[in-house]
């Protein structure tokens, strides 16, 4: 009884310390998301864009979710000449993302450059967001 008791204690044990060695890991994951993200913006503003791909893809990789990657990837396909890979990626970071002020604006602003200014103006009005129209 004893036996199986201390068996018992060792297995918690390391189970525990199992979790916790993984706390560690996933704090550097997430400084390392972070620092790809800042990255991915430097590069995009600086239109060094095959940089900022790389950097966005990484955090996709890492987190197939992550609403500001797909802004990051969303913002460099429209720059690449690319609006209908930009649109999925900008639908990718609004279901991610919902209610997220700059997402919304982001995506409001490719629609009214891709003219579809009704879907822009469903989009502003239909997330609360403040007033947004398209400049004609």
């Amino acid at each position: 009884m004893i036996r199986k008791s201390i068996i018992w204690s060792i297995v918690c044990f390391g189970l525990i310390t199992g979790c916790a060695e993984r706390s560690p890991h996933h704090g550097h994951q997430v400084v390392a998301i972070d620092t790809r993200l800042q990255l991915g913006k430097a590069y995009l503003s600086e239109r060094n864009l095959s940089a900022a791909k790389y950097h966005f893809q990484k955090v996709l990789l890492a987190k197939p979710r992550h609403p500001e990657a797909h802004l990051g990837m969303a913002l460099y396909e429209y720059y690449a000449g690319q609006p209908k890979a930009a649109d999925q990626h900008y639908r990718m970071a609004m279901q991610y993302a919902a209610g997220n002020d700059t997402v919304i604006r982001h995506y409001a602003a490719f629609l009214c450059e891709q003219k579809r200014d009704e879907e822009a103006k469903k989009l502003v009005t239909g997330n609360n967001t403040s007033h947004y129209t398209c400049d004609k």
